[in-house]
């Protein structure tokens, strides 16, 4: 049984079907519960074949809906990899809504948590932003603001970012491609990610007692640089080779270090990747 569902669920006020509509998905007819929809996501590194699964529920009967969603041991849970709850910023109190579906999550374990905040002529007040944005950060979500601009040249927001971040996940059946004749290592990228996460954990335990294990993970500044160094000239003719040319001359130049140099600088490369990659 793969785990390649992309659960999509909010009120029925059609910003569900929204959703599908403008990842240029087939329309629904208007039935929006327990429709699934198969859908293949195709990047310059993989090609997977997915579902988006959808459910509207009624604020009357919602706590009831979502309880036999967190029923242990549900066939549900087991294949669902990406988790995706839409709420309307016409009503921040809509929000609210995704505290419930935490038994749930855990039980599922998705690799991709990501909340939607509707378009709307009004915009949030700046203490309801904050709460969303923590709120988000501290469960594991990513928050995508239908309404955010950005001027930075290849940064991305709205629909754009929220399926960017369904393409980082590592999804079951997914079929790597080859990129000027390299193949991903999935291995080492899952390496790369499971770094990422533990210098985002340890960025939040700042205050705590980790302090020594944190001064072990390179800076900010210290990542951008290597990235810069590795990935500057990757739009290059032959920017790839020269990537793991630096590489391989950094693995050559760690055999001269002590153990805690050489890991300071293995997580700058990893995360330097992390960072290129958008993992």
């Amino acid at each position: 049984m793969l785990k390649n569902k992309i659960f999509v669920t909010s009120q029925p006020n059609r910003s569900t079907l929204q959703f599908v509509k403008d990842t240029r998905l087939k329309d629904t007819n208007g039935d929006l519960v327990g429709v699934c929809i198969p859908y293949e996501i195709d990047t310059k590194y993989y090609t997977a074949k997915v579902d988006f699964w959808l459910d509207e529920i009624d604020k009357a009967t919602e706590k009831e809906t979502i309880k036999a969603y967190c029923e242990k041991d549900t066939e549900i849970s087991k294949v669902i990899d990406a988790f995706v709850f839409i709420f309307d910023k016409k009503e921040p109190s809509t929000f609210d809504t995704v505290k419930e579906w935490l038994p749930f999550l855990d039980q599922a374990e998705p690799g991709i948590r990501l909340c939607i905040g509707t378009s709307s002529n009004k915009a949030l007040d700046m203490e309801s932003d904050a709460e969303i944005n923590d709120w988000c950060l501290s469960n594991s979500f990513d928050y995508v603001d239908m309404d955010e601009k950005t001027d930075i040249p290849m940064d991305k927001v709205g629909m754009e970012l929220a399926l960017e971040i369904i393409q980082t996940n590592f999804w079951d059946g997914m079929t790597k491609k080859n990129v000027n004749g390299i193949a991903e290592d999935e291995d080492l990228l899952n390496e790369i990610r499971e770094l990422k996460l533990a210098q985002d954990k340890d960025i939040l335990k700042l205050g705590d007692d980790d302090d020594n294990e944190l001064e072990d993970m390179p800076s900010q500044s210290e990542i951008n640089k290597m990235r810069n160094d590795l990935f500057g000239d990757i739009d290059g003719e032959d920017g790839l080779d020269k990537a793991f040319e630096a590489i391989q001359s950094m693995r050559e130049h760690g055999k001269n270090l002590s153990d805690e140099e050489r890991r300071k600088m293995a997580a700058q490369v990893a995360l330097s990747f992390a960072a290129q990659l958008g993992l």
